[in-house]
């Protein structure tokens, strides 16, 4: 994760006290926002990542991250539109330079490479690395994986931790965050390799499952937006995120998906 530099924290700081003395975020100039569709947040995603973006029973989008975008949403007085991606269109920007997103919540790690691409809000969630494995299937430490296959997702940087820290595993990038946990399921590979928040999920929801270990990593997600033209609307996510952390209403929300 990169420290983002003071001139961002100082302009960022700036832009949430002129939203804050026009008054509450709820009386938000949306119109400043230059939204894909007025009146509406449109939210960009990348699902199934249970349980912080998914598909319910009725095929409607929740999840911690959902949940906290349509809360934001409501404070800035606005709807809530949700798209299904994929994560490269997020994290190159272009899902929303395209105009078919006014923001993304995915999980999205906070990183200097992506950084160059797209804007972040401040963070929101603490995401540290995880081995999901089989229970009984022997492979309970990174090391073990010596010539076995180990599944990441493309472009995370649960792919970048695996690249440095088990060269000597086969590593297999999987398009879609679903696919790790079929393809760990079907034996094509021997153990998943992602955010400790994803892969505890499942190991609950699963007693064949278990997580073998754990890497902390000072990983943080954040909200993104197209690199230039959002400054208003990402002063009022954050102004809004600050907001849903003092009230309560975040913690609410974490409550509903991590009891």
């Amino acid at each position: 994760m990169k420290d983002r530099s003071a001139a961002f924290f100082g302009l960022v700081v700036a832009l949430a006290l002129v939203a804050a003395a026009c008054g509450d975020s709820d009386g938000a100039d949306t119109d400043a926002f230059g939204l894909a569709s007025a009146g509406t947040l449109t939210v960009c995603t990348d699902s199934p990542y249970p349980p912080m973006e998914f598909e319910d029973a009725d095929g409607n989008f929740t999840g911690f991250d959902i949940e906290l975008m349509r809360a934001i949403a409501d404070d800035l007085g606005l709807e809530t539109a949700v798209v299904n991606s994929g994560f490269d269109p997020i994290t190159s920007g272009l899902a929303m330079e395209s105009g078919e997103c006014d923001i993304a919540a995915a999980s999205i790690t906070i990183t200097e490479e992506r950084e160059a691409n797209i804007d972040f809000s401040d963070q929101y969630f603490s995401g540290d690395q995880s081995l999901l494995v089989k229970a009984d299937g022997g492979m309970n430490t990174l090391a073990s994986f010596a010539g076995e296959k180990l599944g990441v997702q493309t472009g995370t940087t649960g792919e970048i931790y695996a690249n440095e820290n088990a060269p000597d595993a086969s590593i297999v990038s999987y398009e879609g965050p679903g696919d790790l946990l079929t393809a760990l399921a079907a034996g094509e590979v021997d153990g998943v390799l992602q955010d400790i928040v994803v892969n505890g999920e499942a190991a609950l929801n699963d007693d064949t499952l278990t997580i073998a270990e754990t890497y902390p990593t000072d990983e943080f997600y954040g909200l993104a937006v197209q690199e230039d033209g959002k400054e208003a609307l990402l002063a009022a996510v954050n102004t809004s995120l600050a907001k849903l952390r003092a009230d309560g209403t975040y913690d609410d929300i974490f409550d509903d998906f991590f009891k």
